[in-house]
């Protein structure tokens, strides 16, 4: 049985009465100017009576901003009698990561979407996912978290999910993605990363999706458009709210499947692309070429992609290091 988070939560999580709760969520956390502090996550609670629960979070990462915007809107301006079920939203659920416009967060460096399912006796980003794995996860049965490429990278406009192993819910998940209104539908195969947000919503058995809209820093008229069209896509599906929505095409279904998905730098310098986001490329292709800084003697070392693909993603500051992604490309679900 996992311990009990020491994270407090000033709404009743389980209180099903209609209407529009707003409140916080108090992370303690001792530092030299506030001895007995507390970071004071805010969360919504929007109920419309009967009907399922779905989580919605944004700020997972704090320089992704399509979802802040979209759920900031949402829990303002949505009446909760329009409602069959219950919506929790955490527009900012690493808040100092967000207040930070950073990635990690800058009290402990925890990247929140990799620390999953969370320490009740770690740092604030730790406390964090183990309150969302042990209190918020339960209580639902849909969850979708926003995502962007960030400061470092863009993305073309995706509803993604990890894929599951249980036939039942990889159904529910593709289902999902087709009600998304997004132009591509990822399935990153299970043998990524498994402590992310979406891999602790499916050990809960949560239909769990999630959506990569954006990037670079910013936000854009068409990527909060997206994400507003992916948010209602999804709560429609969910049977959670029925709207008029204009028809979309389908989703062009790919899949993420392994690291030789994704580019890598090689070495220090500037990256010179060569290929655009959202290029068809083929296996052996030239993506770029880096260029030494210090050394411009030095001849160019060229990078080559390991397999074909749609670039879905690239990388946005020019400036790389070993190790940095400069791309990574998706397949046709099915090859």
């Amino acid at each position: 049985m996992s311990a009990k988070s020491r994270i407090r939560c000033d709404l009743d999580l389980d209180d099903r009465t209609p209407g529009r709760r707003l409140g916080r969520l108090s992370i303690p956390h001792s530092r030299h100017e506030s001895g007995y502090g507390v970071i004071p996550v805010p969360i919504a609670v929007l109920n419309g009576g009967e009907g399922p629960s779905v989580l919605l979070t944004a700020g997972n990462h704090g320089d992704e901003y399509e979802g802040q915007a979209v759920l900031r809107d949402l829990i303002r301006e949505l009446d909760p009698t329009r409602l069959k079920g219950r919506l929790i939203v955490l527009p900012a659920l690493n808040l100092p990561a967000v207040l930070a416009g950073r990635r990690d967060s800058p009290l402990d460096g925890g990247n929140l979407n990799r620390l999953f399912p969370g320490d009740p006796n770690g740092g604030p980003t730790s406390m964090i996912a183990h309150f969302v794995d042990t209190e918020l996860l339960p209580r639902v049965s849909w969850a979708l978290d926003f995502h962007s490429g960030g400061s470092s990278m863009e993305y073309l406009p995706c509803a993604m999910v990890r894929a599951a192993n249980d036939p039942a819910l990889a159904v529910t998940l593709k289902a999902a993605m087709l009600a998304m209104r997004l132009p591509l539908g990822l399935t990153v195969q299970a043998t990524q990363d498994t402590r992310t947000l979406p891999a602790a919503g499916l050990a809960r058995g949560v239909a769990h999706v999630a959506c990569e809209i954006g990037g670079g820093g910013s936000l854009t008229p068409s990527s909060a458009a997206a994400a507003e069209g992916a948010l209602y896509g999804l709560l429609c599906h969910a049977g959670v709210l029925e709207l008029d929505t204009p028809s979309a095409p389908p989703p062009r279904l790919m899949n993420v499947a392994g690291a030789d998905h994704f580019l890598f730098a090689t070495a220090r310098g500037l990256f010179v692309p060569e290929v655009a986001l959202g290029q068809t490329v083929t296996a052996g292709q030239r993506a770029g070429r880096i260029l030494s800084i210090e050394e411009p003697e030095r001849p160019p070392i060229a990078l080559h992609f390991a397999r074909a693909g749609l670039v879905v993603c690239r990388r946005v500051p020019a400036q790389v290091a070993p190790g940095d992604c400069v791309a990574h490309v998706a397949t046709d679900a099915g090859t």
